[in-house]
């Protein structure tokens, strides 16, 4: 639909006011869509405009019933005073429609901007609007523009924008506006829900067509929230490509297709009432304004400070960091001056007068506050205490007795305007304040089955009060399912909502309350788009199971819009309403609540998780489902193996227990998960072979493996050095995960595992290249996600490749970062070590040292779970330490430690590496026999594995021992084998990426590689 900016009728047409008497200043007051049609007929002043003529230009694609149509002429002819019987204006050609037959002069100018903007008389805010304009002067320079507007509520900001819009929109040049507003949900926040309000207004515009075709391009992330705008031959291309999508995406994506639209022509974002923001969105408006290129792109944001202030609101912190880089401003309303309130009584009157004292009385009540000012006036004017007379104010009685009776705050007098309705408009009010889906927006329609009211009647009741009162105005219809409309109706401003609801006694708002819900539920399209706002109503309603269900469809939506932060918050809320359920209900919904929660907190690396899944686990076990014990049990094994061994061999060695009361298969999947947990913590061979026996008879049965366990089987396989099949498997478990998860899988500890064993694997078996993509890729995602546990566990990946790399300045500096972070014992302990044997590269051997013996005498004390490969990476920096300081009797005590402790487990790169220890170590002995042996054993383990990380260091040995032994011919031999292992390791990198030179100008490297060059 076609929409139009308000306009001053002096600009359209002066014979207008001329022939109706007004002054010419005054300014034309009408709902958003009645003014559409008004200015269609002025621009065709004469010509006959059919109904199906205003629904082509103003409502095209859209529905509309005639008694519509009728509604907004019979707008316009009352703001006229234009008799339908002997009209001036508007005349009416029965059955065929209508025609503008007054003189028109002047000049005709519109903007279509997508949004409604209501004309008000606007004073003292002449500064702030020159400081908006100056900022859109630069938007129009390229330099993006982020705008807070702050103030009280009633102060206002949106009356600001509103002008500041009507302004733009009487220039010459076109713009583009979106306009979105944050809402206060009894049902928690949607993510991103201003910014997808506005991407939608901009979409339905008149030149909004290219809007989805750019999205399509630059975005598909975000096109995939308007399903409406997809087309279906699209709709599978757009899953595929958003596959793998991650919320760093989402804001990269955003960012780029804001630019390209606003490359089109300026764009102007409007998000309203910030402090009810939810985090994904001040995410998305720190990203827009931190992004570098340069954009035609304006970004105004309102909020009342104090409700910023006086809490934990991510607004806040944002805000300042913003203001200290220069990357915002703030505009700060004050309350209005005693002279501008003047200013206002004065507008329009014929000599500008405004009785003495008028002014201050009206300033005593509001204190400056335009809100409070205009109802003020109102109140006075209802009250007969004043008056206008020709154009101008009247006082009716002493000013002293005004003074008196006028209450005192904005909400008393707003209290006193609604007690002199009606009791029929009281309870429409009533019924209409119900929390809305946006901008204090209601349908008829739904108000009315809540209140238990005639629908007609109910409309009726709004319409008359959005003519006679300040409280109401007409809004855009609705759609229903069936396929009709509702007229709907919107407060002018959120206190009469507010004020309005505070009314209701608290059995009847109840009752309104679950009205609206079941009504919403049966006539409302899309139920998951409403999701947290249905959730609040029948909360509020006492109905709890719905809302349960409802608060778990949005946290749902939270997820796919990968917010993973806003759906704990909303699931949170779930749990507490479940504990409001009778006991026959309230155990399923309460599991179901825990699994989904604990899955989010794991993920986002929380300690909560742990309790969470011990709580899913009580409750199951209270009700005898097993399986569903199992499951949590399972699941909290992951969190409590980053703390200590025994809370998790305790829950694994329970779990076993309760298997034996599963299915066969069930049972068979459960022992093998159970047997991989306790190889993480300590190795068994006699464990190992049973698990690897427990999971090729699940395959060889044909048996389904969960992805869960296939991400179990792919850690087996890499702690048993085989890590292609690790790739494979994990890979495998990926593409199962896809087809489990209902909601978005990368908000699940599976997906964390696999983001974990992807680069590791790589790492391990020489991919260099891959396991620093795999890191890097993961990382940029989590970190914007919020999982900024996962993000650090990452980062140490990132660092083992630095490592094994000989980067050990760039291995050490990113733990050292990762440290101050790394809360769990786990990712503290490992990355400590792994400092420690950065040290030991660097040749700071007093410090790793130290270090070291600290870490041993931990490990010794409380040991933790993947202990056993921390403890040959230990051992190994123990015996250099030694060697390097010629302490060879200490050196040879902790190689010999090295290599028991590798031979008790099947981990072979590591057992080669303490044989390469043993060897050297023998070497600087002058032990050559003893040196041959060693190396020899080593060959002998690396037969039939890749072993890359290894190899290198063995056969630069083994070199190293046949040129002592005379032997140039294998010595030769073992010195390419060496090279090529390092080419490989080299070449697995991009040609440009800065680790692979250091890597090749490592002394270590160079000695091996001599005058030849790694190609």
């Amino acid at each position: 639909m076609k929409e139009f900016s308000p306009f001053r009728l002096d600009l359209v047409n002066q014979c207008l006011w001329r022939h109706s008497g007004e002054a010419a200043e005054q300014r034309i007051l009408l709902p958003p869509r009645a003014f559409a049609m008004l200015c269609y007929l002025v621009e065709h002043a004469g010509q006959l405009v059919t109904q199906n003529e205003f629904l082509e230009a103003l409502w095209a694609g859209t529905f509309v019933q005639p008694e519509v149509l009728k509604s907004h002429v019979r707008d316009i002819r009352i703001a006229l005073a234009d008799d339908p019987k002997s009209p001036r204006f508007i005349e009416t050609l029965p059955r065929r429609g209508y025609r503008f037959i007054a003189p028109v002069t002047g000049e005709f100018r519109r903007a279509d901007l997508g949004f409604d903007s209501p004309a008000t008389t606007l004073v003292g805010r002449e500064g702030d609007l020159r400081r908006l304009r100056e900022s859109f002067q630069k938007t129009l320079a390229g330099e993006r523009q982020i705008v807070f507007l702050t103030g009280e509520p009633g102060i206002g900001k949106t009356s600001l924008v509103d002008e500041f819009v009507r302004q733009l929109a009487a220039g010459i040049r076109p713009i583009r506006m979106g306009r979105g507003q944050c809402v206060e949900g009894y049902g928690g926040k949607e993510a991103y829900y201003p910014m997808l309000e506005a991407l939608g207004q901009l979409c339905r515009t008149a030149d909004g067509a290219s809007i989805p075709q750019i999205l399509a391009v630059q975005a598909p992330t975000w096109l995939v929230q308007f399903p409406a705008f997809v087309k279906r031959d699209q709709r599978e291309t757009l899953q595929r490509e958003i596959l793998g999508a991650t919320r760093e995406r989402m804001l990269r994506e955003i960012g780029e297709a804001l630019e390209v639209i606003a490359a089109e022509s300026p764009l102007l974002l409007v998000l309203e009432d910030l402090h009810w923001v939810d985090h994904s969105t001040v995410d998305l408006i720190s990203a827009l304004a931190r992004r570098r290129r340069s954009a035609k792109l304006m970004l105004i944001g309102t909020y009342r400070p104090v409700d910023v202030t006086l809490s934990d609101h991510p607004l806040k912190a944002l805000k300042q960091e913003l203001l200290v880089h220069r990357l915002c401003y703030e505009i700060p309303l004050e309350p209005l001056e005693e002279v501008q309130v003047a200013e206002y009584l004065g507008t329009g009157s014929g000599d500008g007068a405004v009785p003495a004292g008028l002014a201050g009385l009206i300033y005593q009540h509001s204190e400056g506050n335009p809100l409070f000012m205009v109802t003020a006036v109102a109140h006075l004017v209802q009250r007969g205490l004043i008056s206008r007379e020709s154009g101008n104010w009247k006082l009716n009685v002493p000013r002293e007795s005004v003074d008196l009776e006028v209450p005192g705050s904005l909400g008393q007098m707003i209290e006193a305007q609604i007690d002199r309705l009606s009791a029929e408009e009281q309870r429409v009010l009533e019924a209409a304040s119900l929390e809305s889906l946006g901008r204090s927006r209601f349908a008829v329609a739904g108000r009315a089955a809540a209140g238990g009211l005639e629908q007609e009647a109910f409309g009726d009741v709004c319409e008359a009060l959005s003519r006679r009162h300040c409280i109401l105005r007409s809004a855009d219809p609705v759609r229903l399912r069936d396929g009709t409309f509702s007229a709907c109706y919107e407060f002018v401003h959120a206190l009469y909502r507010e004020v309005c609801y505070r009314r209701i006694a608290p059995g009847l708002r109840a009752k309104l309350h679950r009205r609206l819900g079941e009504w919403a539920e049966a006539k409302l399209d899309k139920l998951d788009e409403s999701a947290s706002w249905l959730a609040g109503h029948f909360e509020q309603g006492g109905d709890w199971f719905r809302a349960i269900q409802y608060l778990k469809l949005a946290a749902g939506t939270a997820g796919r819009r990968l917010a993973p932060l806003q759906a704990a918050l909303i699931l949170e809320h779930a749990l507490e309403l479940a504990a409001r359920l009778p006991e026959v209900d309230r155990s399923a919904s309460e599991i179901e609540i825990l699994e989904k929660l604990g899955a989010i907190y794991v993920v986002l690396f929380d300690k909560r998780a742990i309790q969470i899944y011990r709580a899913m686990a009580d409750r199951a076990a209270r009700n005898g489902l097993v399986d569903v014990e199992v499951r949590a049990m399972l699941a909290m094994a992951l969190p409590q193996a980053w703390e200590s061994t025994k809370g998790y061999f305790d829950t694994i060695s329970r779990v076993l227990e309760l298997s034996a009361h599963q299915d066969p298969l069930t049972r068979a999947e459960t022992c093998a998960t159970c047997l991989r947990w306790r190889l993480g913590g300590r190795w068994d061979f006699a464990e190992a072979a049973e698990c690897r026996k427990a999971y090729e008879g699940i395959r060889a049965s044909g048996g389904h493996l969960t992805a869960r366990a296939l991400m179990e089987w792919s850690y087996f396989h890499n702690n048993s050095s085989l890590y292609r099949e690790a790739l494979r498997c994990a890979a495998d478990g990926l593409a199962v995960l896809m087809q489990e998860a209902m909601d978005n899988p990368y908000l699940s500890a599976t997906y964390s595992m696999y983001q974990h064993l992807m680069p590791i694997s790589y790492l391990y078996v020489g991919e260099w290249g891959n396991a620093l993509r795999e890191v890097d890729a993961h990382v940029s995602s989590v970190v914007r996600n919020g999982d900024f546990g996962l993000a650090q566990a990452l980062r140490h990946d990132r660092a083992m490749t630095h490592f094994h790399a000989l980067d050990f300045d760039g291995a050490r500096a990113i733990c050292e970062s990762v440290l101050p972070e790394a809360k769990w014992r786990s990712l503290n302990r490992s990355c400590r070590l792994l400092a420690a044997c950065a040290d030991v590269g660097r040749g700071a051997h007093d410090a790793a040292l130290e270090q070291l013996l600290t870490l041993r005498d931990e490990m010794e004390r409380q040991p933790l779970m993947e202990d056993f490969r921390y403890q040959m990476r230990l051992l190994w920096a123990l015996s250099e330490i030694w060697r390097a300081k010629g302490n060879l009797p200490q050196a040879r005590l902790e190689s010999e430690r090295f290599l028991i402790a590798t031979h008790a487990t099947d981990e072979r790169t590591w057992r080669v590496q303490a044989l390469d220890s043993n060897a050297k170590l023998a070497i600087a002995e002058a032990d050559l026999p003893r040196a041959l042996d060693c190396m020899k054993k080593g060959l002998q383990e690396m037969d039939g594995f890749e072993l890359p990380l290894a190899a290198w260091r063995l056969h630069e040995t083994a070199f190293n021992i046949y040129e002592r032994l005379g032997d140039r011919d294998r010595a030769e031999s073992h010195l390419q084998l060496s090279r090529a292992a390092i080419a490989k390791l080299a070449n697995s990198m991009p040609i440009d990426e800065p680790l692979r030179k250091i890597f090749l100008s490592a002394p270590a490297i160079r000695t091996i590689l001599g005058d030849q060059a790694v190609t």
